[in-house]
């Protein structure tokens, strides 16, 4: 950070070309439920989590002016189903911090959002990429065959998980690997891609 400041404060002109930003690193954790499978159907079943992990970045005006609106799109590219007074709260300090950057003068500040939102099926990230919608029945057809493709890794160490059952991946065991170099249960990266060609966790699109 020093050196940048004091390459900028020599280069007026390459201050004046980096606008100052706000990263909102975002961490969702969808609980996929069923609604019909719980006890006598009136206490939702889990069925899984998937967890998607994004940072995005803002220019500061950008939250200072409408940071309703920013945030609220941030939810909806995630696909994450929010209440007004969710993004409202998220916003609120999203202007805070944009305005304490702006007055100090800072580059680059991040902000950390944890949320979790119950829904009835895996989210269908990919709809903004109008390639997955023209694609949609050649990918299916072809997501068994890539996960084939994938690399196997041997896993080292305890406590890891797969991102997408929660589920341990045991020590030793053989996982896959997508080029994200996100792990996963074979199953469970399979059926995952049978939806959509993308890693759950950042949304790297498998080729």
């Amino acid at each position: 950070m020093s050196g940048d400041n004091s390459s900028s404060s020599r280069d007026p002109d390459i201050k004046s070309l980096s606008s100052p930003m706000l990263e909102i690193e975002l961490r969702a954790t969808f609980i996929i439920v069923d609604r019909t499978g719980g006890v006598n159907g009136d206490v939702p079943m889990e069925l899984g989590r998937i967890i998607s992990h994004v940072i995005h970045k803002f220019p500061l005006e950008d939250l200072i002016n409408d940071g309703n609106g920013a945030v609220s799109d941030m939810f909806d590219s995630m696909r994450i189903p929010v209440q007004p007074s969710k993004v409202e709260e998220v916003a609120a300090s999203a202007f805070r911090l944009a305005v304490a950057a702006r007055d100090r003068g800072s580059k680059v500040l991040r902000m950390r959002v944890k949320v979790e939102a119950v829904v009835d099926e895996v989210p269908d990230f990919g709809n903004d990429d109008t390639d997955d919608d023209e694609n949609e029945d050649e990918e299916t057809a072809t997501a068994a065959t890539a996960a084939e493709n994938l690399a196997r890794v041997m896993v080292e160490g305890s406590g890891k998980d797969c991102p997408i059952c929660l589920e341990e991946l045991a020590e030793g065991s053989e996982a896959v690997c997508m080029p994200c170099l996100h792990v996963f249960h074979d199953p469970c990266i399979e059926a995952w891609l049978n939806k959509k060609k993308r890693c759950p966790c950042c949304r790297f699109k498998l080729s």
